[in-house]
């Protein structure tokens, strides 16, 4: 056992500071800040990593609260009623993923409670079972990324409600957040109405001029570089910058990280095969 103490810089307690006071969760997670910055080559990766940091939406509790708040005030806004509207989480009839917990969590926030919550389906299955001709459907997630998953998902509820003899319903498409651009997508792609509570834009693409994404994409293909090929037979290839490149900066509070955040934050093997202390857990 080494007897010399760590050298650490002044550069380095200034990021955990000035980080610390933007994003008060990181205090819990100063062993996974030091691995982080521990693989950087450069100062100018670390302070790019502070940017980026410090742009992370929590969902924290409070936020919580207002963003189911305006998903029930957006039902309202589309004139959707219990009796005539069926609530379906985007999720298979055998897994339990993200829209299952969110809609756990939306089940009595919408008004009136007692009337909505058993208008609520936990899957796509158990959705088709329960919709007939003239229905108003919503498709709810926990997050849209880049708004395929959720475009595929209708597909399949339709072709289920085809089987069965169900032409003439309406969709429409709802999230706790989402990606700006997953959210056109499927506007642009269904005609379909949609709306997230905690909308999202792309933390390099759509945040700075050309010249600086350039440069910070440069930095962050680089930090890529540090991880492993794969991990969990994943390929770090297919979430480069976040799943469908989604450049997200978004979790819920002590949740799983959602695959479309930058892989930095949650990849938990580096290239020399060690395990990577990461900011944010993804399960799955």
């Amino acid at each position: 056992m080494s007897l010399v103490a760590a050298k650490v810089s002044a550069d380095v307690l200034y990021d955990m500071m000035e980080i610390v006071e933007a994003q008060t969760w990181v205090k819990g997670y100063l062993d996974e800040f030091s691995d982080l910055w521990n693989i950087c080559d450069h100062r100018s990766e670390q302070v790019f990593l502070k940017e980026l940091i410090k742009e992370f939406v929590i969902l924290d509790s409070a936020k919580e609260r207002k963003a189911y708040k305006d998903l029930d005030a957006n039902i309202t806004a589309w004139s959707l009623r219990p009796e005539t509207t069926w609530i379906v989480a985007a999720c298979n009839d055998k897994e339990i993923d993200g829209s299952v917990a969110a809609m756990q969590k939306l089940k009595n926030k919408l008004t009136p409670y007692d009337d909505w919550h058993v208008r609520m389906l936990p899957s796509i299955p158990s959705g088709a079972n329960s919709i007939r001709n003239g229905d108003f459907v919503v498709l709810f997630d926990d997050f849209i990324g880049s708004g395929g998953k959720l475009i595929a998902k209708a597909k399949w509820l339709t072709k289920l409600l085809s089987q069965k003899g169900v032409e003439d319903f309406t969709l429409f498409y709802m999230s706790v957040a989402g990606m700006r651009f997953g959210c056109d997508r499927i506007a642009d792609e269904t005609g379909c109405e949609v709306f997230t509570a905690v909308s999202l834009d792309r933390a390099i693409s759509d945040k700075y001029e050309p010249e600086v994404a350039d440069e910070y994409k440069r930095l962050m293909l680089g930090l890529e570089q540090k991880l492993h090929e794969n991990y969990k037979k994943k390929k770090i290839e297919d979430y480069s910058f976040g799943f469908s490149k989604s450049e997200a900066l978004y979790c819920v509070e002590n949740d799983n990280c959602p695959n479309n955040v930058f892989p930095v934050f949650w990849w938990a093997r580096l290239k020399s095969g060690d395990r990577f202390r990461t900011l944010l857990r993804r399960a799955g």
